[in-house]
């Protein structure tokens, strides 16, 4: 998959939705599926998929979306396009809701979801898709971390093996400079000793640049860029 789609979606599902995701791998893994199936969970979120199927782009820019009866379909959720041309939406589900009744709207009509045979018929008799919603306990690592030493850690988690750096104001933006050690499997750490006021930084993985999944305190940088912000007293 092409690094310049990798980071729209991640983009837009660690900005656009509010995704303060734990886990890089869950983005890297919406980014790469090559065929639609039934919703399922991917770490806390659950992934619904769209193929139009081969050779049916031809061009054509297609839209797909999710309405939840939960949300009185109301509000549609749009799915991205991934390098496999297959439409993807990381949906995070209220925890009071244990099974989801939904519908997709794909070029404007709506319907159900051809991927899950799994469907009801609601009181007025439009049929539905229907999905159970397994309880997955959320643990969110708020980063970076002070330590009582006045070392700033920061930790990221990654597929295991990957190649992962540090690049902020603090190291003149070297992608070379800080490469991040991989203390347990999938888990990226770099502890630097930083001085007083604001810093900002991102990290590269494999190639790509992300702000840091574990902080909402984000800017734009002046180059453009979406950046994390750590502030020091």
């Amino acid at each position: 998959m092409s690094a310049k789609r990798i980071a729209l979606l991640a983009a837009l599902i660690l900005l656009a939705s509010g995704v303060n995701a734990q886990d890089l791998s869950i983005i890297l893994e919406a980014g790469s599926i090559d065929s639609a199936s039934a919703p399922r969970m991917l770490g806390d979120r659950l992934l619904f998929s769209y193929d139009f199927g081969p050779g049916r782009h031809g061009g054509r820019v297609h839209s797909v979306e999710a309405a939840f009866a939960h949300e009185n379909f109301s509000r549609r959720h749009a799915f991205e396009r991934n390098d496999n041309d297959i439409y993807v939406l990381l949906y995070e589900v209220p925890h009071d809701v244990t099974e989801l009744h939904y519908r997709l709207i794909v070029n404007g009509v709506w319907t159900t979801d051809p991927a899950n045979p799994d469907r009801i018929t609601d009181r007025w008799g439009v049929r539905l898709s229907r999905t159970v919603v397994p309880r997955v306990e959320r643990t969110i690592t708020e980063t970076p971390i002070v330590h009582a030493d006045g070392t700033v850690e920061f930790v990221v988690t990654a597929p295991p093996g990957s190649r992962v750096s540090l690049v902020g104001s603090f190291n003149a933006w070297d992608p070379y400079m800080t490469p991040l050690e991989e203390t347990a499997p999938g888990r990226f750490s770099r502890r630097l000793r930083l001085g007083q006021g604001e810093h900002l930084y991102y990290y590269v993985v494999d190639g790509l640049r992300i702000p840091d999944p574990g902080n909402d305190e984000r800017k734009w940088h002046a180059s453009g860029r979406i950046v994390s912000v750590v502030s020091l007293p």
